[in-house]
């Protein structure tokens, strides 16, 4: 009895995991597209309003910013990918549904 009660509990975090990464999937898609754009935008009118005199923007001590941040960032990013990892079932089934959302949209 207890070997059914695993199956079904594992099944279902496996079903749900892979439902939950299809849709992360595409909103993953959808935003990053969004994101992009809006960078770009977002860049173009800095640099419009530079051009007029409207703003000054010091590109090299925002760079410089990015730089020294950079070794933070990656570490917060493996220890948010360990801890994903750690969630068993749910997680592998997120990656996959992940996963076959951006093959399945490339």
């Amino acid at each position: 009895m207890e070997a059914e009660f695993w199956f079904d509990v594992l099944g279902a975090a496996a079903i749900e995991g892979i439902l939950f990464g299809a849709v992360l999937g595409l909103l993953w898609s959808m935003g990053s597209k969004a994101v992009q754009w809006f960078l770009i935008g977002e860049f173009i009118l800095l640099k419009w309003l530079e051009s007029r005199g409207i703003l000054i923007v010091d590109w090299e001590r925002l760079t410089l910013g990015i730089v020294e941040n950079s070794s933070r960032a990656l570490e917060e990013s493996l220890t948010f990918a360990q801890s994903f990892a750690d969630l068993g079932a749910f997680g592998v089934s997120t990656a996959i549904g992940f996963y076959l959302v951006q093959k399945i949209r490339s």
